[in-house]
């Protein structure tokens, strides 16, 4: 079995010192692909910046740091190699800057210089980026390989069962998605997994999806194979 895993939080430049970025350590990530490896599967994991690196046998990591970078690299792996399955977990950039108003003037964001500090007011204008989790089978599929599994994560906050199965349910291109809440993640890192809408199990932590994870994508790839 072999499976590409993004993990990790993408940073959105301003300028050379400056970014935007969420609190994902890549943590799941990490112990996800290295669960894979020690059931025998192969790892090809693209990794954020500053993200936990995964240890093991048959396990493979690249840096990625922008939203950018990461659609750039999925790209290139989805339409040259074939993957059973793919664990898209990085906790990806909503939203880039666009531009920054500082003293009256206007700078594009990037990170080849440092803006000055000066000014009173620094007025920061972000514009909305695609979903990513949405091209990932189109991806493939403009390589020519076979179908691959896609698992999807959605991160809530404190939200209720009605706008969690929304939430869920917006992720339509994805085989199975996995759903964690902020407020449970307080007394134990719970995670539940959904399929076309419905939810099929919980698991305890993150080694325990893993293994549940692992096994569906198995079976699922017995199944296209039968």
């Amino acid at each position: 079995m072999k499976v590409l895993l993004t993990f990790g939080g993408t940073r959105e430049h301003i300028d050379a010192a400056r970014f935007i970025t969420n609190m994902s350590t890549g943590r799941t990530g990490r112990i996800i692909a290295e669960r894979f490896s020690e059931l025998g599967g192969k790892a090809v994991c693209l990794c954020a910046r500053g993200a936990q690196r995964p240890a093991g046998r048959n396990i493979s990591a690249k840096e990625f740091t922008t939203f950018k970078d990461l659609d750039r690299e999925l790209k290139k792996l989805l339409r040259t190699r074939r993957f059973d399955a793919v664990v898209h977990l990085a906790a990806v950039s909503d939203y880039s800057p666009a531009f920054i108003e500082a003293g009256g003037k206007r700078f594009k964001p990037g990170s080849s210089a440092k803006l000055d500090s000066k000014a009173p007011v620094m007025k920061l204008v972000l514009k909305r980026n695609f979903k990513i989790i949405d091209r990932i089978k189109s991806y493939a599929a403009a390589g020519k390989k076979a179908e691959t599994l896609l698992i999807g994560f959605k991160l809530t906050s404190g939200a209720s069962p009605a706008l969690i199965l929304k939430k869920v349910r917006a992720l339509s291109s994805a085989d199975f998605v996995v759903h964690n809440d902020l407020s449970e993640m307080k007394k134990k890192h719970v995670f539940h997994v959904y399929r076309t809408g419905a939810r099929l199990t919980d698991c305890g932590g993150p080694a325990e999806l893993a293994d549940w994870l692992y096994s569906a994508i198995e079976n699922k790839t017995e199944e296209i194979c039968s």
